[in-house]
């Protein structure tokens, strides 16, 4: 029998090993004009921003498990490409929030759509019952990984 550290092991193990492979096959699939212009933290800051709406510079950092000057760059290529806008807070001019455009919501929708796609060729091999099982299993991760956020 496994001890805990083990098998906290294991999952690490796990984890580090398939992380990787399920960001480039899966996350972020390849467009058809020969790649994404977006990169990966610019597009799941996207991702954000469509959950959250209007979200402060500091939360959008927080969410994305970045520092403040990584958000700082990301968010002005972002600005740049006019997939986000930055605003003042009304309560605190300090304070600088980022807001999808109209292009930004075409931007991830058209990621959306295309990565649909994507992960439907890559899950196409995948009897009815593999797919059903593989769907209650990552049910169960996400599950499992919100409880660890607290």
């Amino acid at each position: 029998m496994q001890t805990r550290q083990e098998k906290i092991a294991q999952f690490a193990k796990m984890m580090f090993s398939a992380a990787p492979e399920f960001r480039k096959s899966y996350v972020r699939p390849p467009l058809p004009d020969g790649g994404c212009r977006i990169p990966h933290h610019g597009m799941f800051s996207l991702v954000i921003l469509k959950k959250e709406g209007k979200t402060s510079m500091t939360a959008l950092a927080e969410k994305l498990g970045v520092s403040s000057q990584q958000m700082t760059r990301i968010v002005t290529e972002l600005v740049d490409e006019g997939l986000a806008e930055r605003s003042q807070d009304g309560a605190n001019r300090r304070l600088i929030n980022i807001s999808l455009t109209p292009k930004g919501e075409e931007e991830l929708s058209r990621f959306f759509e295309i990565g649909f796609k994507h992960i439907e060729e890559r899950l196409s091999p995948l009897s009815d019952e593999e797919l059903d099982a593989l769907i209650y299993h990552m049910s169960a991760v996400v599950a499992l990984t919100q409880k660890l956020r607290g």
